[in-house]
């Protein structure tokens, strides 16, 4: 199975050298831009066994192996909510290869009672002790063993402390790949014994080809002024949006669900309906709330100050009116309750209270 890698990451791939990796590398970079793509491309090529310059190959038995989810000596670590991310057998189809290392698997046949419970948005720490606990013998090939684990902030202060003991004595000939939406919320002591890889947003340049790209693959005719919109309004996160221009953006309710109700709700200013607001869109992940809350408010600041609205051209009319009557140091100190929500947004807090309360506050910023 060929995996290319995505054209915005081409420079940051080639200033890799795999043959002299540290042992553990952080990646970061905004959500939704592919990063677990990269860690992924990454894994494999350092697992790669071909004698060729290029890795991966993705022909060698190692290769075939990873693309299945049974190679020995890799380890993905991910919240149950993205276990569909990590290789699995379904991904690489018929390969013909009749021997391969199987992997202790989980039986899914008689989880029945487990069916209803929603996914694991967080690493548990039973994961990460599991994992951490199984790599102090060599690898089963005899090279080296890659764990990758994604998202890092998501480990809460024990399985953090776990890893960072590991970090500190890494076992002899494993890697690790680390990856992070939000680089400030991991302990610094994990960062410094990492090697940082900032992987940044792609230019529109290479976005728009690609997202049309993707369409045409997909069957789906879309003007170019829809695709703009859309990539504006994901604040240029082309994974993001090209999984809501192909309805890819998952079970419940869909960032577009989500945006169009609460951004209709902003553009009415001091007349915002607060109240009815709230009821419409509580349910949603706190984070996709807290983003169309950051993205809004820092266009109408960028209105205010520059006459320049970046992620939502399309509601320029309500923006600049908006701007107009927003108090322009409430809107700097809105900005930053924002800011300091998002630092708590994976807190076991009640949706409703806390999107209430912002909401409050921002009618507030239109009044003297």
């Amino acid at each position: 199975m060929k995996q290319s890698l995505h054209p915005w990451f081409e420079q940051a791939w080639s200033e890799l050298n795999l043959t002299n990796m540290p042992h553990a590398i952080l990646l970061h970079g905004q959500t939704g831009i592919g990063k677990m793509d990269f860690a992924l491309h990454l894994a494999k090529a350092l697992i790669c066994e071909t004698s060729q310059a290029t890795k991966p190959c993705c022909q060698c038995e190692a290769c075939h192996w990873f693309d299945t989810g049974n190679h020995p000596d890799f380890l993905g670590i991910v919240p149950e909510s993205q276990a569909h991310l990590l290789p699995h057998e379904e991904m690489a189809g018929d390969d013909g290869l009749d021997e391969k290392p199987k992997k202790g698997r989980k039986k899914v046949e008689d989880d029945s009672e487990k069916a209803d419970k929603k996914a694991s948005s967080v690493i548990k720490v039973e994961q990460i002790r599991e994992a951490l606990d199984g790599i102090t013998t060599s690898p089963h090939r005899g090279i080296q063993r890659v764990v990758l684990i994604n998202p890092v902030e998501t480990l809460n202060p024990v399985s953090a402390n776990t890893l960072l003991k590991t970090l500190e004595e890494p076992p002899e000939s494993t890697l690790f790949i680390l990856v992070s939406d939000r680089l400030d919320r991991i302990m610094p002591t994990i960062r410094s014994r990492c090697r940082l890889l900032a992987l940044g947003r792609p230019s529109a340049d290479l976005s728009l080809p690609w997202l049309a790209t993707e369409l045409a693959s997909a069957g789906i005719k879309t003007s170019q002024a829809e695709i703009e919109k859309v990539l504006n309004e994901a604040g240029g996160a082309v994974m993001d949006a090209r999984d809501r221009l192909l309805g890819l953006s998952g079970a419940g309710e869909s960032a577009q669900d989500i945006a169009e109700p609460l951004l209709k709700a902003l553009g009415e200013g001091s007349q915002i309906n607060w109240l009815q607001t709230a009821e419409v869109i509580h349910k949603a992940p706190m984070s996709e709330l807290l983003v169309t809350l950051e993205r809004w408010t820092a266009d109408l600041m960028s209105q205010q100050n520059a006459g320049q609205i970046r992620y939502y051209p399309s509601r320029r009319s309500s923006l600049e009116q908006c701007s107009k009557s927003a108090r322009s140091h409430k809107l700097s100190d809105y900005w930053k309750i924002l800011l300091n929500a998002r630092r708590h947004e994976l807190h076991a807090l009640a949706n409703r209270v806390q999107i209430e309360a912002l909401l409050i506050r921002y009618q507030e910023i239109f009044k003297d």
